[in-house]
C-alpha cells in the first residue's frame, strides 16, 4: 500500500513540473478551465448536477470533479469532490487510491499536496438510494491568490490509472 501511494505522489510531482509558468498574477493570462460545449452527463447510478450550481462537472466516466473554477483564498475551493463509475460509497475502496496536487502557474510557489483522501455518501439522495454511488472528497489549502494547476490522480486498479487536470483562479 505504502508502495502505491508512493508511486501517485512520485507521478504527481513529474506531471505536475513539466509545463511552464504564466505571466506573473494575472487573473487575464490564467487558462482557467471553462465548462465544455458538451455538458459532462454522469453515467447511470450517478445524479446530474443541479442546475444553478455555479461550477460544473469536469472529466469521464473513470473520474470527474465538481469545478469551482474561482476561488476566493481560504474561502472556496478547499474540499474537492471527486467521482468515479469505479469506486462505490463501502462496496469498492475503503480508502480511495486518489492523489491530488496543485502547483502554481504564475508565480513560483510550492507544490500543494491533499493530505487525506475519504469516501463520502450519497451527496443529493436519502441513504439507501441506489441511484446514488458517492464520492471522493480531498482537502487541498491553496496557500496564496494566483493561478493554480490541479493534478487529481485516481488508481482504482494496478493497471488503471486516470489523471484529470484543470486550472484555477483563486482571488486574495
Amino acid at each position: 500500500m505504502r508502495f502505491r501511494f508512493s508511486f501517485l505522489l512520485a507521478s504527481l510531482a513529474f506531471g505536475a513540473s513539466s509545463v511552464t509558468a504564466f505571466a506573473a498574477g494575472n487573473e487575464d493570462t490564467c487558462p482557467v478551465t471553462k465548462a465544455p460545449v458538451q455538458q459532462f452527463i454522469p453515467p447511470l447510478g450517478y445524479h446530474p448536477l443541479p442546475e444553478n450550481y455555479g461550477s460544473f462537472l469536469l472529466g469521464t466516466p473513470d473520474l470527474w470533479v465538481l469545478v469551482f473554477s474561482h476561488w476566493k483564498l481560504g474561502l472556496t475551493g478547499n474540499k474537492l469532490p471527486y467521482f468515479s463509475q469505479n469506486f462505490i460509497y463501502g462496496k469498492t475502496e475503503v480508502d480511495p487510491r486518489l492523489a491530488v496536487v496543485a502547483r502554481r502557474l504564475d508565480s513560483p510557489a510550492p507544490l500543494v499536496w491533499s493530505d487525506w483522501v475519504n469516501g463520502g455518501g450519497p451527496p443529493y439522495s436519502p441513504p439507501g438510494d441506489p441511484n446514488d454511488h458517492g464520492f471522493m472528497v480531498t482537502s487541498l489549502p491553496i496557500p496564496t491568490a494566483g493561478c493554480w494547476e490541479i493534478t487529481a490522480r485516481y488508481a482504482p486498479a494496478r493497471d488503471k490509472i486516470q489523471i484529470l487536470t484543470y486550472t484555477v483562479w483563486v482571488a486574495p
